[in-house]
């Protein structure tokens, strides 16, 4: 958490939009990484601790300034067989086949259609819509993990803060927390029937998300004319932001230390060493109405420069 989730965690509070996702082959604890267990303590995941230092800060920066306000929320959904469900609508997730859609705008940016998001003003509050999350999420049992997850889940924490003693502090950021479903061989998982698919499906999106890494990493070394295929997988498309975007992003690498893993641990690492290389563009989100006036002002002072002492006056005859 001190190495990955404080540095996302400040940076958020300063306006800039943040994601850590955990990615490797299934049953080398990318779930473990970012959920963890919540006793003890101490083997609690990324998210709950996130959960726990945000509103901590929260309580810290509201005690240092009486004019602060916070607004939090989050949502939860997860990609599986490439259709989105929201986790925290139970209603969701009984219409199989009728996911949400991932639209895009111009303001919002890239955004999932129809996906609830709760105001949260607790880290217990927080915490039983994780769990409510998790308890929905797909998992089935393989050979090489009993509960693996066959799905990609994105639980996103948006923070909006507002001062009325300083318009500067008028920031919101957006905090995506990314469980990647692992990779997996057939042949060694032993799946067969829906699950078979389910594997089939999650290597795909995998190597779309591979193929956009690639592509960014040529754009990172300065070739021309690249096509960054982020509509190739829902993944990719809500993640967009994310890689090469308008966000600080962390890979989480996890893999196995056993020597028969030893492929699928140095494709995860040659994975990790090639995101290394993106260059997202991530900018300070100011509240997008008070940017606005405040452009407005600095226009009409500049105006005002413009026309001089009395330069402004009407005068008829």
């Amino acid at each position: 958490f001190e190495a990955v989730g404080a540095p996302i965690l400040e940076k958020a509070f300063s306006g800039y939009n943040a994601t850590i996702f955990a990615y490797g082959q299934t049953g080398s604890g990318k779930t473990f990484s970012m959920q963890g267990l919540q006793d003890p303590a101490e083997l609690r995941g990324l998210i709950p601790r996130i959960n726990d230092s945000l509103f901590e800060q929260i309580q810290q920066k509201k005690a240092e300034s009486q004019t602060c306000l916070f607004l939090v929320t989050c949502s939860y959904f997860e990609i599986y067989n490439e259709i989105i469900y929201d986790l925290l609508d139970p209603d969701n997730r009984n219409k199989k086949g009728s996911g949400l859609q991932v639209k895009e705008h111009g303001v919002l940016g890239i955004y999932v259609k129809g996906l609830q998001e709760i105001v949260v003003d607790s880290p217990g509050k927080m915490q039983s819509l994780i769990d409510q999350g998790m308890a929905s999420r797909t998992v089935a049992s393989t050979l090489m993990n009993d509960t693996s997850s066959r799905s990609h889940s994105v639980f996103t924490i948006k923070v909006h803060q507002k001062d009325a003693a300083d318009e500067s502090k008028n920031v919101f950021a957006k905090i995506n927390l990314v469980d990647l479903a692992g990779s997996e061989r057939a042949n060694r998982t032993g799946a067969s029937g829906a699950v078979l698919k389910e594997g089939a499906n999650i290597n795909k999106s995998l190597s779309a998300l591979g193929n956009v890494i690639n592509a960014l990493v040529d754009l990172a070394k300065g070739k021309k004319k690249v096509f960054v295929p982020y509509r190739n997988s829902k993944l990719t498309r809500v993640l967009q932001e994310s890689l090469g975007g308008n966000a600080q992003t962390c890979m989480v690498a996890a893999v196995s230390p056993a020597s028969d893993n030893f492929d699928e641990t140095r494709n995860t690492l040659k994975y990790a060493n090639r995101a290394k290389s993106i260059q997202n563009k991530a900018v300070k989100n100011e509240d997008v109405n008070e940017m606005m006036i405040r452009k407005l002002k600095e226009e009409i002072d500049r105006l005002k420069a413009e026309l001089g002492p009395g330069g402004g006056g009407g005068g008829g005859g």
